[in-house]
């Protein structure tokens, strides 16, 4: 038994030394995952058509937005991608021959804008507001595509019966003096 004791002793402070944790001073952190860019956001593409009564006739109106293929993706100042729009403006006879047709992008709009503003801005969109006399009025927004933005420059397009556009800067574009505004023929 003398000889039993001393072993199971020696056995126990094996044991015990085992399970004692070592202390360490080293930090384990995750590595850093790099996020993959987002790919470009696009706005959603909608088409409006309306039928329109103007010089005594029933005209559609028919404004569809895409995304425009051509143009490079820009940045919103934000770090945020996107994908410029253009719409195409459609105005149909009555037997749906074309009367006007025609595709805007930002750029058409340019002489309106500010280099720095269309870096970084899009087409927002183009509504039908108007006929009125040899005319049919359209609104144009040029703005921040953020959903959560009103950021925009508000435009005025005149389409007359000749054919014919005019633009120009527009606060309301039905309360404006029209001899307040820039006329330009697109």
């Amino acid at each position: 038994m003398r000889l039993i004791m001393p072993s199971l002793i020696a056995l126990l402070a094996v044991a015990t030394s085992c399970n004692e944790k070592k202390e360490t001073t080293d930090i384990i952190a995750p590595k850093p995952v790099k996020k993959a860019p987002a790919a470009p956001v696009r706005m959603q593409d909608y088409t409006h058509s309306e039928d329109v009564e103007w010089l005594g006739k029933t005209y559609k109106v028919v404004i569809s937005r895409s995304v425009d293929g051509d143009s490079p993706v820009f940045d919103d100042g934000t770090g945020t991608k996107y994908h410029d729009n253009k719409i195409l403006l459609q105005v149909l006879r009555d037997d749906d021959t074309s009367f006007f047709e025609r595709s805007f992008t930002k750029k058409s709009f340019s002489q309106y804008l500010e280099e720095k503003y269309l870096g970084s801005n899009t087409l927002l969109g183009l509504v039908f507001v108007k006929a009125e006399g040899d005319n049919l009025v359209f609104s144009v927004s040029v703005g921040s595509p953020d959903a959560l933005s009103d950021e925009y420059v508000p435009l005025s397009l005149v389409l007359s019966r000749m054919g014919a556009l005019t633009v120009k800067k527009d606060v309301h574009i039905e309360t404006s003096a029209p001899d307040a505004e820039d006329e330009d023929g697109v």
